[in-house]
């Protein structure tokens, strides 16, 4: 992420600069805290190497350096400086922070997104002494959590630790809006033969060549899934999202995280070509009959050598169907630790081919079969509704007319509403596909205990279609007993029902469901 021109005046140090309306700040978590910086003293986040360069200084908390294009910049880890020592994680970032003409690196957890603060909820801190490294403290207008402002110029002020000139940002934009107008700061990505462009606001962070694994996600239009912020995120190929082909696999070597609200989504890039500062009126309008998918493009620019670029919009991107459909279904992974006889016990049942279970929320958490799933979709904006109880109405996917069946309802359940987590699993039920509506995914683990003894509750024909029928089991780290809902002998048996309920069948209650 790179700043946006957000004016703030520089704050001495110990003090709190008092700028009127709202004032914009990067959120940041780092040594178990929660810190904000400006987005004037924020200019970018990239991810933090393995191994740092080292530097002929010494100062507490000073890692080494990173390349960032025609930069080496220190890199300072504040938990160090404030007696926090904590080990390196792989997944930690770098936020570029600056002041006065100079940049430093910081080392971060993570990045929690963006928020507007009005300038008269902040709270100055201050000590007799001087020497703090926050100036103020303020409450997150949404969540009430309490984060501490980082004060750029004293970090960068701190004894032996060095600083660099700032390069990321010509002297226009420093200053805010140029003579010609208002600016924009954009990341310039390179993504198979295309060139993009995107407002650097709505850049969550950026990594290196995304490590893909397999996922039951997979389709044309998403690669694969990473682990990213203690989640396992999609990474979607852009091509595919704007209609303008497939990226190659080879082609792969970074990607660009999005924040959607509901969850992360990773666009997968060939790479990150460099940050770019240009006018507003700069960002030219294209005809949208020229371009494939042109809701989710704000125009065309001409960057300074580089050239032509699409310049992605993204608020579009943010409120895309298709990408809010992977956000929503970003798996938590779990980081806690845990008993090692359960460790033992996941793991030894993943050794022993035990099978992989998905788990999900229809008001109450369930399970079932992994082989059953055979492609997870986002909920679709449009249904071709039937009058058939428990079914929500028909879609196309993949050359087929597929019927969504609430799952809630055929359980004998309340419908649920359609939320921002809201999904279908699409199971090949002899042959044919049908989808099921569900409120969110939580897990997918290997099965981790069965009772192959347990009495079957209800008519043996409908063990596993119904709640009252499905054997008990345990998935993964979870202690909890979850049903295990056999989705193709859900369906089966709506389908039996309803051939029941035609004329001449004798019965005259069609799309009655019991539990």
């Amino acid at each position: 992420m790179t700043a946006p021109q957000v004016r703030l005046p520089e704050p001495a140090t110990g003090t709190v600069a008092e700028p009127a309306g709202e004032v914009v700040y990067g959120l940041l978590r780092l040594a178990d805290m929660d810190v904000a910086l400006p987005l004037s003293a924020l200019r970018e986040v990239v991810p933090c190497p393995p191994e740092l360069a080292g530097l002929p200084a010494a100062a507490p908390g000073l890692l080494g350096a990173v390349e960032l294009r025609s930069l080496v910049l220190p890199v300072l880890d504040l938990a160090a400086v404030l007696g926090r020592p904590s080990p390196r994680r792989p997944e930690q970032v770098v936020v570029v922070a600056a002041s006065g003409g100079q940049v430093l690196g910081l080392l971060a957890d993570e990045v929690r997104g963006i928020c507007q603060v009005p300038a008269d909820a902040l709270v100055a801190a201050r000590t007799a002494e001087g020497g703090l490294l926050f100036s103020a403290t303020f409450r997150h207008p949404e969540t009430g959590q309490a984060h501490s402002v980082l004060d750029a110029a004293a970090i960068l002020a701190l004894p032996g630790v060095p600083t660099v000139t700032d390069l990321t940002r010509d002297a226009a934009v420093v200053g805010g809006a140029g003579a010609d107008g208002a600016r924009r700061t954009l990341t310039v990505l390179r993504c198979g033969p295309y060139r993009f462009a995107i407002d650097a606001a709505h850049v969550h962070t950026t990594m290196p060549t995304p490590d893909l694994r397999p996922s039951v996600l997979v389709s044309r239009l998403c690669r694969g899934v990473i682990d990213f912020s203690d989640r396992e995120v999609p990474v979607v190929d852009p091509l595919v999202l704007l209609g303008l082909g497939e990226l190659a696999t080879s082609e792969t070597g970074a990607g660009l995280v999005l924040d959607l609200g509901p969850g992360y989504v990773v666009l997968a890039l060939s790479e990150l070509l460099d940050l770019a500062h240009v006018a507003e009126d700069d960002v030219l309008p294209t005809p949208p009959f020229a371009i494939p998918r042109p809701d989710l493009l704000a125009g065309m620019v001409a960057v300074e050598k580089l050239g032509d670029c699409l310049v992605l919009d993204g608020a579009a991107l943010r409120a895309d169907r298709d990408l809010t459909g992977f956000a929503s279904v970003n798996t938590a992974l779990d980081t806690t630790p845990a008993q090692r006889d359960d460790v033992t016990s996941a793991a030894a049942a993943a050794a022993s081919g035990a099978p992989s279970y998905l788990t999900f929320s229809i008001g109450l958490d369930v399970a079932t079969p992994l082989d059953q799933v055979t492609e997870i979709l986002a909920y679709p904006q449009t249904l071709t509704a039937t009058a058939v109880g428990g079914l929500l109405g028909l879609i196309t996917h993949r050359r087929a007319a597929v019927p969504v069946l609430c799952l809630a309802t055929l359980l004998g359940r309340t419908e649920r509403p359609v939320g921002a987590a809201t999904c279908l699993l699409l199971v090949d039920v002899d042959g044919s596909p049908v989808a099921f509506a569900v409120d969110a995914l939580r897990t997918i683990a290997p099965r981790t205990w069965t009772d192959s003894e347990q009495a079957v509750r209800g008519p043996a024909a409908d063990r596993g279609a119904t709640l009252r029928s499905a054997p008990l089991v345990r998935v993964g780290e979870d202690g909890r007993l979850l049903p295990d809902l056999d989705l193709r002998a859900v369906a089966r048996r709506l389908q039996h029902q309803r051939a029941a309920s035609l004329p001449g069948s004798g019965t005259s209650r069609p799309g009655q469901l019991t539990r």
